[in-house]
């Protein structure tokens, strides 16, 4: 599993676009649940049929909507970096966790990668980052 944060908030259909390009799969192999559709699932998922599970949530602070990825077939260093090679393409503004750093990149809206450390907070689902000196 690995956490994603968008500084601006996506819809499940957008996540599917972005996702799908992530993990190189048509849109359909790629499942994308509120927190609460996912609580609330009764049936197993078919980890056959799909290449990714997001599970989205609303946060505070510097990002506005939490991802959470699971069930996928891959290293989470190759998806650091794809997302970070789709992040910068697309010029989509989120911070991705990068363990190399303990710490986070962000992704600003000009496609620029800057690195970034979190900060504590006494908010629960509140994510603030200080940027850190090169």
């Amino acid at each position: 599993m690995i956490d994603l944060l968008l500084s601006e908030a996506c819809t499940p259909d957008q996540l599917k676009l972005i996702l799908s390009r992530i993990f190189a799969c048509p849109i359909d192999r790629v499942k994308v649940f509120s927190v609460d559709e996912f609580n609330s699932l009764t049936e197993e998922l078919d980890g056959s049929i799909m290449e990714c599970v997001c599970v989205h949530s609303i946060v505070l602070g510097d990002a506005s909507q939490l991802l959470q990825l699971y069930r996928y077939a891959m290293p989470n260093s190759e998806l650091i970096d794809r997302l970070m090679k789709v992040a910068i393409e697309k010029k989509i503004r989120c911070f991705i966790p990068v363990d190399q750093w303990n710490g986070w990149i962000h992704v600003n809206e000009q496609g620029k990668v800057i690195r970034v450390s979190q900060l504590e907070e006494d908010e629960e689902d509140c994510f603030r980052f200080k940027r850190l000196e090169q």
